[in-house]
């Protein structure tokens, strides 16, 4: 199996690029994710591939980073979806907000992607939440929970009757001193013993 190709990239659009390597050109399909995050026609890129060999046809996928490819054979692993459905999952979809909406058991994230639906979210969902659970967090991930539980301690903070500007200097005070695996309420619980 090839596992990336680097070239020069002759020709892009939103689902499919041309890479040309030692004179031979590939047709590689990509998501909307990679085709963004990639260069400009006559630069030199790598795509991590994924080749699917059928009876009349060979089709090489081509993903930017090591990390889409392994989300994107994570979803092959379900039954009943294909290349193409993975493409568009991923199209749809970037790699953090897929794996948020399977922790949080959110199907209707899926109805924003065309063809997919509330019925295959909830597959997806059943079928890769201890997948997606045993997932290193990125640091992208970590940051958007951060940001999401400090937001959410400075609203009930503000609810509890402080001034927002208090209470984010209280919260982030908090999250630095006491490291920032915290939960909201153990920060709510922190600032109201402070005062």
């Amino acid at each position: 199996m090839i596992y990336y190709i680097q070239g020069k990239l002759v020709f892009k659009s939103p689902a499919r690029v041309v890479l040309e390597n030692n004179g031979v050109g590939y047709t590689l399909n990509v998501s909307l994710e990679t085709s963004q995050s990639i260069g400009e026609e006559g630069e030199n890129i790598r795509l991590f591939t994924f080749q699917q060999i059928r009876e009349e046809e060979i089709n090489l996928f081509g993903f930017s980073t090591e990390r889409e490819r392994e989300t994107f054979l994570m979803l092959l692993s379900v039954p009943g979806i294909g290349p193409k459905v993975a493409m568009r999952i991923l199209s749809g979809l970037r790699t953090d907000e897929l794996y948020n909406a399977i922790l949080s058991d959110d199907a209707s994230v899926f109805t924003n992607v065309p063809g997919v639906g509330k019925k295959t979210g909830e597959r997806l969902i059943v079928e890769l939440k201890q997948k997606v659970e045993k997932l290193p967090v990125s640091e992208e991930r970590q940051e958007d929970s951060e940001r999401e539980i400090f937001a959410s301690a400075v609203e009930a903070l503000t609810v509890l009757g402080y001034k927002r500007r208090e209470a984010a200097v209280s919260v982030g005070k908090i999250m630095k001193e006491k490291g920032r695996k915290m939960s909201i309420e153990e920060i709510i619980k922190e600032a109201l013993k402070k005062g």
